[in-house]
């Protein structure tokens, strides 16, 4: 292997750079954005880059600009690829320029999915995907400001918790019982809504938005589906991502919920891998879907990288995320299987604790809040699949390292 074209210069497509390079790979690679700014971290702009837009969060770029032509990495951007062209072994952009390929990395993420309403466009009306768009809403944050908030997964949550330590007046409307509620389960969704409600978040759950009241072409008040009109100086809306699959699907690649790839991270072509939030991967507790976690993005990015240069890889892990709202650092490993037996160890009034989710006695999920530390030896329970008595996990005289080494 020559070449490599990275279709994506973000999280996944800059660590996907990196391991080619660690893995000793010598050949070209062209790392292509289509936005203006080299690989940079996305966790921030829901939190640090909202707090202070005068200068970047620290550790913000993944590489100082000068590691990219230190290691020769052809970096392309403002740049959009238009087509695969795996007749011609490579990529063609859009100005029809032909940057030669033996393999292609689609790391191209997806776009955020915006609300299907009149209006939904209107400039105070955001969506957070990148640093451009976190730019465009710290303006409208400003103190005093009324804020809805359209969907309360994690952006939302994360967003709202923003908007009130910017001094907003914030008001949430999520479709479900709970703020992120998939995430969590029902249980620790509704102790994480008390917790919002606790810090000034007004709430409405179990709700849908209807429409927009406009007012000098800006969104003045938003309407939700038991008549509630809620007046309003900027809308930010959280439902999600559409994963960028179209240069997959034209290039007659296999797609699903995402482009379908295997745990080589390879598609349907043998030429193409794929990775980040736009592969559709094999799950740890079996079926198939795509994990949009930043661990995830890195993990699975260097899992293709090697898997190109023709190393061993069988990569399917369970998920793991973060989030950080208010002073809650709130961390998930594995999945909440539907009759989970909910072990809790600590005190959830404290905020301060960790749950897990058993079936069967096996350990599916941990959850841990302000416990970071105890998330290490979490995942490793969740990975290896071992199994625990309730009254030991919830027994905080038995150090869970201790469960760790028992169970295996």
């Amino acid at each position: 292997m020559r070449s490599v074209a990275i279709v994506g210069a973000n999280l996944a497509g800059g660590r996907a750079a990196e391991a080619l390079r660690q893995a000793g790979f010598d050949g070209r690679i062209s790392l292509i954005g289509e936005e203006p700014l080299r690989p940079y971290e996305r966790p921030p702009l829901s939190k640090e880059f909202l707090w202070n837009t005068s200068q970047a969060p620290a550790n913000f770029f993944l590489q100082d600009e000068e590691w990219y032509a230190q290691n020769r990495i052809d970096l392309l951007l403002n740049t959009r690829v238009e087509s695969l062209d795996l007749t011609g072994g490579g990529v063609r952009l859009a100005g029809g320029q032909m940057v030669i390929a033996d393999k292609v990395l689609l790391a191209t993420g997806g776009h955020a999915r915006k609300l299907n309403l009149a209006g939904a466009e209107c400039s105070n009306v955001h969506y957070l995907r990148t640093c451009e768009d976190a730019a465009r809403m710290a303006v409208d944050l400003r103190p005093g400001a009324r804020v809805v908030i359209v969907g309360m997964g994690v952006i939302g949550a994360e967003v709202a918790a923003s908007a009130i330590k910017l001094g907003c007046d914030v008001t949430v409307v999520e479709p479900l019982a709970a703020p992120m509620e998939r995430a969590l389960g029902k249980r620790f969704g509704q102790w994480l809504g008390n917790e919002h409600r606790k810090r000034g978040v007004k709430t409405h759950f179990n709700r849908g938005v209807t429409g927009f009241k406009f007012a000098n072409e800006r969104v003045s008040a938003v309407e939700i589906d038991d008549g509630t009109l809620i007046p309003c100086d900027a809308v930010v809306v959280g439902v999600g991502i559409i994963p960028a699959t179209s240069l997959a699907i034209d290039a007659g690649l296999t797609v699903n919920n995402g482009i379908v790839v295997d745990r080589r991270c390879q598609t349907s072509n043998p030429a193409v891998f794929a990775a980040g939030d736009v592969a559709e991967q094999d799950g740890f507790f079996g079926g198939r879907f795509r994990q949009e976690t930043y661990q995830n993005a890195v993990d699975q990015a260097q899992a293709a990288a090697l898997a190109m240069l023709g190393h061993e890889v069988a990569y399917c892990k369970p998920m793991w995320y973060w989030s950080d709202q208010f002073d809650l650092n709130i961390q998930f490993s594995g999945q909440i299987p539907v009759q989970a037996e909910i072990v809790v160890r600590g005190d959830i009034e404290s905020n301060a604790f960790v749950a897990f989710f058993l079936s069967d006695k096996i350990i599916d999920g941990v959850l841990t809040v302000n416990r970071a530390a105890d998330m290490g030896i979490g995942k490793r329970l969740v990975e290896r699949r071992l199994s625990a008595g309730a009254d030991r996990l919830g027994d905080t005289g038995v150090s869970l390292r201790e469960l760790l080494q028992q169970a295996a």
